[in-house]
């Protein structure tokens, strides 16, 4: 089952990006953002895509929101609000990688050409995905 919750939200990714598009404003700043409660970096260069999620799939509520730059790439940030008490390992991909960044231990792994980070943090599961994977240790804080 929770591997399957791990699964929807891939495909939210996915189609997030597809969809994200036009009438982006683009920052000339590193943006410090809170994101449901949890604070990010956005690099200098990209913008916020009006395209965001809401979903309650399977019995878990979350958010997602797209950053893009056209040269650059995507940043993918899901943030699970009720993540039901679920551990760090419960959040393991086959084939990841277990790894800390910025203080965060999670699971690294790359899945359709998009790097993801996937890590527990007051009791709200997170996965940030991106196009390159070094944008990950700008974007987590």
């Amino acid at each position: 089952m929770k591997r399957l919750i791990i699964a929807v939200l891939l495909a939210f990714l996915i189609a997030g990006i597809a969809s994200a598009a036009e009438d982006v404003q683009y920052s000339n700043e590193t943006q410090n953002i809170t994101f449901e409660g949890v604070d990010f970096a956005i690099p200098e260069g990209f913008g916020e895509s009006k395209d965001s999620e809401d979903f309650d799939d399977l019995g878990s509520e979350g958010q997602t929101c797209f950053y893009i730059n056209e040269a650059k790439g995507e940043i993918i940030i899901t943030v699970i609000s009720d993540w039901m008490g679920m551990s760090l390992d419960e959040l393991e991909k086959e084939g990841a990688n277990k790894v800390k960044i910025n203080g965060h231990e999670g699971w690294n792994y790359t899945d359709d050409g998009l790097h993801y980070f996937g890590y527990v943090h007051n009791d709200k599961g997170i996965l940030v995905g991106v196009t390159n994977e070094t944008r990950l240790y700008e974007v987590v804080l």
